[in-house]
């Protein structure tokens, strides 16, 4: 191997470490970094060998059949320079291979600590808005100032099970324990002074899976109380907190009054739901193809709501593949999250909680944003499913 390459494969995992550092942070900065991992890739090893350990990974394996499909499905499209564009967008999960042959056991925990480390310096810059040290516009209600609550909450709601798991592990030490309840109570009350409602509802989901994991095998009756916690949690937070209050009750008189004109933004979602299901219904098979979406959701949209507005995104993973791909690519996108849980009950250790949380709280999320073309959220998704599904006994390449 020569001295270039040794130099690589030394910085390859250092820099994915920076990278899960970066994700909640910087979009730049993530970028940046993102390129120079894969130029370590490309310098780093036996190629034959790469490609032999991305080709005997089931979760690679069904990612790369999903972005192939966005290929094929050129076949049928009309406007095939703008179905280009949406194949390019795809680079995030691209990335997912190249991150599987560069990750390594030994660094596990430091991706884990690395990423949660950039949830906490953002939750106190949300604090410092909240009690109004940092000043932002009169009229925004976001506190996550500098990152879209979209990116932010669900990060906020993955990186608050990583700390919960992780002070509920029976490998935990005692020294530990009190400044890790603080960090997750830190996390957890930063979640609801925020806008993000696709995140609280990943929480609530999180924290259940969470309490599932750790109380079934123990006691069921403990289950079922802790259980019961979480409702009243909300129920306590909708009565006592300001922000969340307002945007349930927003979404709530938004749903109620979508027909009436008005642009609002559960309004709007409401009809990109009902706009692409009829999309979806004209073209159930094979879809509209790679690119037609925008094209073909302005006929619909102006036919049955002209006065929304147009788009390129459903803010549904699901009826976004539905449309593009038809039936073929629902089938596609269910294959990747197969692949994660089949590997996930296959595979028994420390990571085993988090490796069958993570489909679920993706599963979840995608119901609210097309999260795997969402630029955080895609690298988010590459970086994580390269590790947790990563079968490390296999020789390691170097």
């Amino acid at each position: 191997m020569s001295q270039l390459q040794d130099k690589a494969n030394a910085a390859a995992s250092p820099l994915l470490i920076l990278f899960a550092f970066a994700l909640p942070l910087s979009t730049s900065a993530g970028s940046i970094l993102a390129i120079l991992i894969f130029l370590c890739w490309t310098l780093n090893g036996d190629k034959a060998a790469q490609f032999r350990l991305i080709r005997q990974n089931p979760v690679a394996v069904a990612v790369l059949c999903y972005i192939l499909l966005h290929i094929v499905a050129l076949l049928w499209s009309e406007d095939v320079i703008r179905g280009l564009e949406v194949f390019k967008k795809q680079w995030k999960l691209i990335l997912l291979p190249v991150f599987l042959t560069l990750t390594q056991r030994k660094h596990v925990k430091y991706y884990l600590a690395a990423f949660v480390a950039a949830i906490f310096l953002k939750a106190c810059k949300v604090y410092l808005v909240w009690l109004n040290i940092i000043h932002l516009e009169p009229s925004s209600i976001f506190t996550t100032e500098g990152t879209t609550h979209v990116l932010y909450n669900p990060m906020l709601a993955l990186a608050c099970y990583i700390v919960l798991q992780h002070l509920l592990s029976p490998k935990n030490k005692n020294v530990y324990i009190w400044p890790q309840t603080a960090l997750f109570f830190f996390l957890s009350c930063n979640m609801f002074i925020t806008a993000g409602r696709t995140g609280q509802i990943a929480y609530c989901v999180l924290m259940t899976v969470a309490l599932f994991q750790y109380f079934y095998h123990k006691s069921k009756k403990m289950l079922v109380l802790t259980l019961l916690c979480i409702p009243l949690l909300v129920a306590g937070t909708y009565q006592f907190g300001t922000i969340f209050k307002d945007r349930v009750d927003t979404a709530i008189t938004e749903i109620e009054n979508y027909r009436s004109g008005e642009v609002t933004s559960v309004g709007s979602r409401v009809w990109f739901c009902k706009n692409t299901m009829t999309m979806i219904k004209q073209n159930w098979l094979l879809g509209t193809g790679t690119g037609d979406f925008s094209l073909d959701y302005a006929k619909v949209n102006h036919e049955y709501s002209p006065t929304m507005p147009d788009t390129d995104n459903p803010h549904n993973q699901y009826l976004l593949t539905l449309s593009q791909f038809g039936l073929l690519g629902l089938f596609s996108l269910a294959a990747i999250f197969y692949s994660q849980l089949m590997v996930a009950l296959k595979t028994k250790d420390s990571l085993s909680p988090l490796r069958l949380a993570f489909p679920i709280f993706f599963l979840v999320i995608m119901l609210a944003e097309s999260y795997l073309q969402v630029y955080g959220t895609g690298f988010l998704f590459s970086l994580f499913s390269a590790f947790l599904y990563k079968d490390f006994s296999r020789q390691s390449i170097s």
